[in-house]
């Protein structure tokens, strides 16, 4: 496990910092405008600096907002225009907004004859248009008084109703709207619709959620299989010139601890759905898959002086569904290849098990004594967790490697803890 610990924290420090580069353009204070690549940071607030290439293999540059006029990542829904924020445009929003320059890039999120742009602050989110050269704050606060009950002042409903007026529009158009992009978006892009004028709504680039559906197969070299089963040895011992009253004697031995070590294979699917945040970078998943160990052997042996030898060999065969649910963060290395890393949660279902346990002992004098096993009755839940990483090609074909801890419990009480490393491919379907 350690290995496997020293790989994962190798990739995940080497590759974390590498977002991809996009094709995009940006235009500068002298108006001219760059066709380059631009490192997507697919940002949650507005951005203060961009990094970019003028080509693929190019070094890296940085500009800040100051030096930008625009800048847009074709494709996605960034794209960003610089206006000055001061207090003549949002009044006492000015101090709520903790802007540490007046320079801003507000996120266009309507662009057309009728513009629609978001401000994304540390604590709040603010919207403003642009009618004609005039940009303006839509006026919204949300309070709570000292009775805990949130008030809401929506100013902004009558701003748009006041200022964009359309004959298809009516009054519940107005008042139905909510303070947020996807709400806003939609009004411009009708409002710009009624007025027959070309537009894009940026919210239609936006990152989406993607969900996948994928076969998967692999092997499993289980490195460990232990249990807690013990056994009880009781004798008497009879009366002597030292001590004249005989003694009951009782002693726990533990029972075939390991099992060898032993290979199996899985086949199962998994159920993929990567967030709609940071270019799908992060997922979650389910990959549930049924697995079989046909056979595994274990043994032990200790003595008890002047009572007997002993062997105790078992054999055990089981079969279980396996469901891992975890977290996975993707890293982009190229155009073809992204290589992940997963933590999961799994939970185990007992199909069936057998377990046969033969004891062979040679007494070692004529004591009468008795000999049986002990059940583990503290058993734990079936389940366990895995750490891995893999690498995806081409957006289809996958391979990874996770290295698991799990318990399963068997039949009559058996408490089986296993370890190993699984080798998985995996398909995707869709």
């Amino acid at each position: 496990m350690k290995s496997l610990r020293i790989v994962f924290l190798f990739i995940t420090s080497s590759v974390f910092a590498q977002v991809n580069f996009q094709e995009g353009y940006f235009i500068d204070n002298s108006n001219t405008k760059v066709e380059c690549f631009i490192k997507n940071l697919d940002w949650k607030r507005n951005p203060q600096t961009i990094t970019y290439r003028l080509t693929k293999d190019a070094s890296e540059e940085t500009l800040s907002s100051s030096q930008l006029k625009e800048f847009r990542i074709y494709e996605t829904d960034n794209f960003y225009r610089r206006y000055t924020i001061n207090k003549e445009l949002v009044g006492l929003f000015i101090e709520e907004m903790q802007l540490s320059t007046n320079f801003v890039l507000l996120k266009v999120l309507v662009d057309g004859q009728f513009n629609l742009y978001e401000l994304h602050t540390n604590s709040n989110y603010y919207f403003f248009y642009k009618k004609k050269a005039e940009l303006v704050l839509l006026d919204y606060k949300k309070t709570v008084d000292k009775n805990n009950t949130i008030r809401e002042s929506s100013k902004f409903k009558k701003q748009l109703y006041d200022n964009f007026k359309c004959d298809d529009f009516k009054l519940k158009d107005y008042s139905n709207l909510r303070y947020n992009s996807t709400n806003l978006s939609d009004f411009f892009s009708e409002f710009n619709e009624c007025y027959g004028g070309e537009y894009v709504n940026l919210q239609n680039q936006r990152t989406k959620a993607k969900v996948s559906f994928k076969v998967r197969g692999g092997l499993n070299l289980i490195s460990s299989q232990t249990n807690k089963n013990s056994y009880i040895l009781s004798y008497t011992i009879p009366p002597w010139s030292a001590n004249p009253i005989s003694q009951d004697v009782s002693k726990s031995f533990t029972g075939v601890e390991k099992y060898d070590s032993s290979n199996n294979f899985s086949l199962g699917i998994e159920l993929e759905v990567r967030l709609p945040f940071v270019q799908n970078k992060w997922s979650v998943f389910a990959a549930p898959n049924y697995q079989n160990v046909s056979e595994t052997y274990g043994s032990a042996s200790f003595s008890e002086t002047n009572i007997a030898d002993f062997k105790i060999t078992s054999n055990l065969s089981y079969s279980f569904i396996q469901i891992p649910i975890g977290l996975r963060r993707y890293f982009y290395v190229n155009d073809r290849i992204e290589i992940y890393a997963n933590i999961a949660y799994i939970q185990n279902l007992v199909l069936s098990s057998d377990e046969s346990t033969q004891i062979s002992d040679v007494p070692t004098s004529s004591r009468p004594y008795s000999f049986g096993a002990k059940v583990n009755r503290e058993t734990a839940s079936s389940s366990g967790g895995s750490l891995g990483i893999g690498f995806v090609f081409l957006g289809k074909y996958g391979l990874d490697i996770n290295y698991y801890g799990l318990n399963l419990n068997l039949e009559d009480d058996f408490q089986l803890n296993m370890k190993g490393i699984a080798i998985n491919a995996s398909y995707t379907i869709f």
